[in-house]
């Protein structure tokens, strides 16, 4: 008792060490791994030829270089072992299909627009998988008559996606139509606006929609925005199988029939500016009376707008998607043409009563007779300006 009191008074404590978590035999291929007892393998043969004693023997740490799979639209950011998003704009990310190992000092998987076009397209939001999400400024010789601000880009493979903001005399700005199909999609509830006695939930007035119009709905879906529908019933048949599949008219005939077709006449995005369309008619359902086809334009606004029956679901893609999607662009004027001494008759036999700008001007088919006077012909004058009140 004295012994041991003495021994720890003076602090000689016995080390404890702890046991690895695993016990096995030496490996074959001499690759010990961490953590282990290899029972009994402290021979000559397992290390190295070493026994003589208090020699030493080095064991030494050998790796296998990680291999990094890269996905397009992702890369190995230098010195990282995840990759990540593409995020850097003026680049793509177009995926790596070998993998790529660790580099401490280079990006992986990330591609300079500069570099994959001569330097014809350097900019990119910086998100895309391929070359052509690169892109150049736009200038006025992109979109004719165009003038001054241009928006959107022009995309490496012929992708003109600019847009004018203003045109030149004589033009206007045709607004872009967007890809109805994708903004609004199959599953988007909007809320019905119609004539204004309907009960329906909203002000119809919001839309431009007065108690006369009984032809006319809107459906606001929201953040997707909001469109505005017509409504007629005809003798004009088609098919509607409720899949998707539509008919579509550049013409139709209003009454003599139940036929209830619809078109869209305007589309708002979310606190936008109201943009008309030209759209077909689209064929949506034999109403089989007067009374049902009085509401033809509302039955229309169910059918595309807050119902989830999957077959009105399936008519609202097939609707939408009879709405080609194109990009602003400058359209030429239509200059209204006030014949003087010529028949309503002979302007439009000849459909002289408008001229679109930088194109033809066509007269009427002939001009008044007046007693003594010889016909010289027409000429051009500005009106003169009214003076309004101010």
């Amino acid at each position: 008792k004295l012994f041991l009191t003495s021994a720890l008074a003076m602090g000689f404590v016995a080390p404890v060490f702890a046991e690895p978590s695993n016990t096995g035999t030496f490996p074959q291929d001499g690759y010990m791994q961490e953590d282990y007892t290899y029972t009994n393998a402290a021979t000559s043969d397992n290390m190295a030829g070493v026994y003589e004693n208090n020699a030493t023997v080095n064991a030494v740490a050998e790796y296998i270089d990680d291999l990094y799979t890269i996905v397009a639209g992702q890369y190995l950011p230098a010195g990282a072992e995840s990759p990540i998003d593409c995020d850097q704009s003026g680049y793509f990310c177009a995926g790596v299909q070998n993998g790529v190992y660790y580099d401490a000092n280079n990006n992986q998987g990330l591609t300079s627009c500069s570099d994959a076009t001569n330097g014809a397209y350097t900019l990119s939001a910086g998100t895309g998988d391929s070359v052509n999400s690169c892109y150049r400024e736009c200038t006025n010789a992109d979109i004719a008559h165009s003038t001054g601000t241009m928006n959107g880009g022009y995309y490496y493979g012929n992708n003109n996606q600019c847009e004018p903001t203003d045109c030149v005399n004589g033009w206007h700005v045709q607004p872009s139509v967007p890809d109805l199909t994708t903004v609004i999609g199959r599953d988007s509830r909007g809320v019905e606006h119609g004539y204004g006695n309907n009960g329906v939930s909203g002000t119809p007035s919001d839309y431009g929609i007065t108690n006369t119009e009984w032809d006319i709905w809107a459906i606001d879906y929201g953040s997707a925005g909001a469109i505005k529908i017509r409504g007629i019933c005809s003798a004009q048949q088609g098919i509607n199988n409720w899949d998707g599949n539509v008919t579509t008219s550049s013409n139709v005939t209003e009454g003599g029939g139940y036929n209830c077709w619809c078109k869209i006449e305007s589309y708002t995005p979310n606190m936008g500016t109201e943009q008309a369309i030209s759209a077909p008619w689209v064929f949506a359902h034999d109403l089989q009376s007067s009374y049902y086809c009085s509401r033809c334009a509302q039955n229309c606004s169910r059918y595309i707008g807050a119902n989830d029956d999957n077959n009105w679901q399936n008519f609202r893609i097939g609707f939408l998607g009879s709405v080609t999607p194109r990009s602003a662009s400058c359209e030429a004027n239509i200059i209204n043409i006030n014949w003087s001494n010529a028949d309503a008759e002979d302007i439009s036999a000849n459909n002289a009563g408008t001229a679109t700008y930088d194109s033809d001007i066509r007269t009427p088919v002939k001009a008044q007779t007046i007693k003594g006077k010889t016909f010289k012909g027409w000429r051009f004058s500005k009106p003169q300006q009214t003076n309004l009140p101010e």
